[in-house]
């Protein structure tokens, strides 16, 4: 009888709960989805979550957040109220039931070893044996550790974690610094659907929709338009190129808004590029077609207090689309595109307008670039191939 027991509950799918805080979204479970038929998955949903989740498949429960009466009145009330649970008690975004909600569970998987409801997932593997797993994007060492009561937490939960994914090995570096037990770190980055995101004609609805001629070489940045994206400094290298570039026709989109699209804009307009830079946005389920309409994508993330790009999804999925890269050797952008792209320093102008130029005058160069792209994005960023690997995670856990 006991054995029958033992083999049902090792035939059962492994329960994980899924807990992101704010920072759910359909970019990440895209490769969770594929564990469906798989895993017995729930991920938890705060009302303030910053992005969309109409998109997301893994089944999700709504908890109450410690946040939400605040943030839902203003963000900058949600902004000071966030800093003041930091600074007394480490509880910020803390979500009320998780850990019961995680007694059900054979795993909880959380994000970063400083946010609360991590420290929240190890007290429900204390109370319940519930199975941690961190994934780590952060790539500063010793980063969040301002204040007393979250710093302790954080090596709680370093400590405390069955498994940390880091996504990148910038990421597991810094966990080896900051004193993680190197045996319990794996490097395993997220993944894209290389079915959706993957080279195609230029989708001609959105180039007309756009004004775009059939005969403009066209590049792209995808990104909030904000300043450590670099997007005043691609704006910079584009009118270098155009001036350098005479009789080309060339146009500049940018996919996606942010505090600088009004400054952006105005300047466009101020240094004569108004015909030939082009903002808009386009809707999560018609991304591909951003990447089918750029004849080379840019993204140039820059210095900021507090922040490195941490992987940068839209690189992979530029990768995953065939499309030649320029981008920037800050943060873990490197890591994320190898020799599949052009690197230039960040807050380079002049170096990004000669990468700009070079692609716009080397068909041969595009070319290369344009197969290492999809080669490295199907060897190392696939979403089914990255959902074996976590499945895999899960299960070394539970032997």
């Amino acid at each position: 009888m006991v054995a029958s027991h033992a083999a049902a509950d090792k035939a059962r799918p492994i329960k994980v709960g899924v807990i992101r805080g704010a920072y759910l979204s359909q970019f990440e479970m895209q490769t969770y989805e594929h564990l469906l038929d798989r895993v017995d998955l729930e991920a938890y949903r705060i009302r303030i979550n910053r992005f969309p989740t109409e998109l997301i498949r893994v089944p999700l429960k709504l908890l109450a957040c410690i946040d939400d009466p605040f943030a839902m009145i203003s963000p900058k009330l949600g902004f000071y109220f966030d800093l003041f649970l930091q600074a007394t008690n480490g509880l910020d975004y803390y979500h009320f039931g998780l850990e019961k909600a995680l007694a059900g569970r054979d795993i909880a998987h959380t994000m970063e070893t400083f946010n609360a409801f991590s420290w929240q997932a190890l007290r429900a593997k204390q109370r319940y044996g519930t199975r941690l797993v961190v994934t780590v994007w952060e790539n500063r060492p010793y980063a969040a550790e301002r204040f007393t009561a979250k710093r302790r937490m954080k090596y709680e939960v370093l400590h405390g974690a069955d498994l940390l994914l880091a996504m990148t090995p910038r990421a597991a570096s810094c966990l080896e610094l900051e004193g993680a037990d190197a045996r319990k770190i794996r490097v395993l980055p997220p993944g894209v659907d290389t079915n959706r995101f993957k080279p195609r004609p230029r989708p001609m609805e959105w180039q007309r929709r756009l004004g775009i001629h059939p005969d403009d070489f066209v590049f792209l940045s995808v990104a909030a338009l904000r300043w450590e994206k670099g997007v005043q400094d691609i704006l910079h290298a584009f009118k270098r190129l155009v001036l350098h570039s005479p009789g080309r026709r060339v146009k500049l989109v940018f996919a996606g808004s942010g505090p600088e699209e009004k400054r952006l804009r105005e300047l466009a307009d101020r240094i004569g590029l108004g015909d030939t830079v082009i903002f808009s946005r386009f809707p999560y389920e018609e991304m591909h077609s951003a990447y089918n309409l750029a004849d080379v994508f840019m993204l140039a993330s820059t210095a900021r207090p507090g922040w490195l790009e941490q992987f940068g999804y839209v690189l992979a999925e530029a990768l995953a689309s065939g499309v030649p890269i320029i981008t920037t050797m800050h943060g873990s952008i490197p890591e994320v595109v190898g020799e599949a792209a052009l690197l230039v320093p960040p807050s380079d102008f002049l170096g990004l307008g000669d990468a700009m130029k070079k692609l716009l005058e080397d068909s041969n160069e595009r070319e290369r670039l344009t197969l290492a792209a999809r080669a490295r994005a199907e060897t190392e960023f696939d979403s089914r191939k990255q959902a074996d690997k976590l499945c895999e995670a899960y299960e070394s856990l539970m032997k």
